[in-house]
Parts: C-alpha cells; sequence; structure tokens
C-alpha cells in the first residue's frame, strides 16, 4: 500500500498521504516540506508584504527561512495533526512568532530591546488575504498534480482539451478542428480532465485540514471568487 501510495499522483486523499509521509522517515518527511512549501509559500508572503514586519527582509527570504526553522523540527507537524487547525491557520500562526522571534533577535543586535513587546500588526483582515492567496496557490498545485495525472495516463490530449476550453474559454466547434475530433467528444475529453481537476482540489482541501462537510462550500469559494 505504501508503495502504492509513492508512485500514484493522488493518493486516497491527501491528508492520508501526508499521514502515511510523515511516518516513513526523514525522506517522507523532505516529502510532506516539499509538498507545504509549494502550496503555502505564496499565502505566507502574502501575509508577510501586508504586515509591520516588511522591513525585516525579502519576502521570499523571510519566507524561506520560516520554513527551513519550522519544519525542520521533528515535532512541528505533529503538533499541527494534533491541533486540529487547518493547516494554514497553523501556518500563519507560526509565522506569526518566527516574525518576532526575528525581531527580537535584531532588536538584541541593534541593543534596541524595546522592540520586543510589539506585535506583529497586519493591515486589513491577515484571514482574509492568506484565504485568498490560499485559493490561488491552490488551484495552481491542482492544475499542475491534474495535468500530470493526465500525461501518466495518456490523457495529454484530455488536458490540452480542457486547458483550452475552460481555461482559454475556446469553443467546443474550435477546439474539435484544431484536436481533430467531433465537439461532442471533445467536450466528453475535458469533463474527463476535469474530474482530475477537481479531485486535486479536494485532495488538497482535505490535506490542509477542511473537514468533508466543508469541502463543497471552499470548492465555491474557488469558483465564485477570481483566482488570478
Amino acid at each position: 500500500m505504501t508503495q502504492q501510495l509513492k508512485n500514484d499522483v493522488f493518493p486516497p486523499t491527501m491528508s492520508t498521504w501526508i499521514q502515511i509521509r510523515m511516518g516513513e522517515g526523514s525522506e517522507g518527511l523532505a516529502d510532506v516540506n516539499r509538498h507545504i512549501m509549494a502550496v503555502y509559500d505564496w499565502p505566507l508572503r502574502v501575509y508577510f508584504m501586508g504586515s509591520s514586519e516588511r522591513w525585516l527582509g525579502e519576502p521570499e527570504d523571510v519566507v524561506g527561512g520560516f520554513f527551513a526553522d519550522r519544519l525542520g523540527r521533528p515535532e512541528f507537524l505533529n503538533d499541527w495533526r494534533a491541533s486540529g487547525m487547518r493547516l494554514r491557520r497553523w501556518l500563519m500562526n507560526a509565522f506569526c512568532f518566527y516574525l518576532m522571534e526575528v525581531r527580537r533577535t535584531r532588536a538584541r543586535d541593534r541593543r534596541a530591546g524595546e522592540l520586543d513587546a510589539e506585535p506583529v500588526v497586519f493591515k486589513g483582515s491577515p484571514e482574509a488575504a492568506v484565504d485568498r492567496a490560499f485559493r490561488v496557490s491552490l488551484v495552481r498545485e491542482a492544475l499542475r498534480a491534474a495535468q500530470e495525472s493526465c500525461e501518466k495516463a495518456d490523457l495529454a490530449q484530455h488536458w490540452h482539451i480542457f486547458v483550452s476550453h475552460y481555461l482559454n474559454g475556446q469553443d467546443y466547434s474550435i477546439i474539435s478542428r484544431e484536436f481533430r475530433v467531433t465537439p461532442e467528444r471533445a467536450a466528453v475529453m475535458a469533463r474527463t480532465a476535469a474530474r482530475k481537476f477537481r479531485g486535486a482540489v479536494r485532495d488538497l482541501l482535505a490535506g490542509d485540514g477542511t473537514p468533508d462537510q466543508e469541502v463543497d462550500q471552499e470548492i465555491l469559494a474557488l469558483i465564485e471568487e477570481p483566482t488570478s
């Protein structure tokens, strides 16, 4: 079962995959960390760029430092699983504490200890900003994973038709001439790839800790709010 999950693009659920890989030693944990960085790097950059700590450095450097520090701690993800929190909330809270730690270090270096007690201030709603950025990142990662899944299943043409219709807005009558299939066949092929994409979205939401009963609501939010 474990070997099968390693070879599948989509395991039964992303949360199951995370749990299994976390129990497989350093190699499995490295895979989980790579997944986390792929999905949550942009949301945390958005949080940082809107915070009062923007002066601490370039977003990619500060977020990279956070990942190196926190994901390098064996207990960090175990504590998240025990918390019951959505992963993006857990990371946002941990990132806030990390920013305060970095600021305290800078303050000590500058002999300015009076800065230690100042909270991290975010302009507007940090939760809304991170949620918005998470949706953008999730869609991008779902598209990448769905394309990989289609290509591994010899459905590359299905994927290109899906992109042409759903992302580029082309009519099936035009697509059918390009791919030398009937419009009806093009529609069927696009729907096949669309199911791969929806499956990827569901897996990523599950991996974030979204309860099953709230997945459809999250998908609706993705549809109703532009993500680019």
